[in-house]
């Protein structure tokens, strides 16, 4: 008789740990669907970001060559920093030529 008892108990045992498990894996599911969703998120902030940095890098620079005397050290060093570019990419296609 207490086999039987023992066997009873480790079925609903096996049964609970089941149960437990169905519902890790769905919650694990739910989870990687949010963190993907947030993953998406977070790219399209980092891009808007990336643009309002630009655009603001942009309209400094225009405020600047309009001749606001506050941002042309800002103004100069941007265009010190695309002349720098310019040149470096210059020299990139020199050497694969």
């Amino acid at each position: 008789m207490a086999s039987k008892e023992i066997i009873e108990a480790l079925v609903a045992d096996v049964e609970r740990l089941m149960k437990l498990h169905d519902g890790a894996m769905s919650e694990v599911a739910a989870l990687r669907a949010k963190s993907e969703e947030q993953s998406v998120k977070i790219r399209t902030l980092q891009e808007q970001l990336k643009e309002a940095k630009a655009q603001a890098a942009k309209a400094s620079l225009q405020e600047a060559i309009n001749g606001s005397v506050s941002n042309k050290a800002a103004a100069r060093a941007h265009v010190n920093r695309l002349l720098r570019e310019v040149d470096k990419c210059i020299t990139m296609v020199s050497n694969r030529i």
